[in-house]
């Protein structure tokens, strides 16, 4: 269920890191790609449960893939196949996040 939680927060971080960054040095951080996702049919009553594959590519290192899994209010569209977001490669959040989605 977190897996869901962490590409949505990888979403809100690029968006934020936009707008806000025009700071000196920055970590170009990990790229994060949609392989493909698909909607399960179990969860609460207005939410849709999600299931996605994602390819986390970081700077310097080998690309790896992991599967995530999130719930998500039925308004939140899912995430979509090529869909890519930057986000930081912080060890610690990447723990936080990828324990999954």
């Amino acid at each position: 269920m977190r897996s869901l939680a962490v590409l949505t927060t990888m979403l809100l971080a690029s968006t934020a890191s936009g707008q806000a960054g025009q700071g000196g040095s920055r970590d170009p951080g990990c790229l994060v790609e949609v392989l493909y996702s698909e909607e399960l049919p179990i969860g609460p009553l207005f939410y849709h449960t999600v299931k996605a594959a994602v390819l986390v590519t970081p700077p310097g290192a080998p690309p790896f893939e992991t599967t995530l899994l999130k719930v998500i209010p039925w308004q939140v569209p899912p995430p979509r196949r090529g869909q890519r977001v930057r986000m930081p490669c912080d060890s610690a959040q990447l723990k936080a996040s990828f324990g999954l989605f």
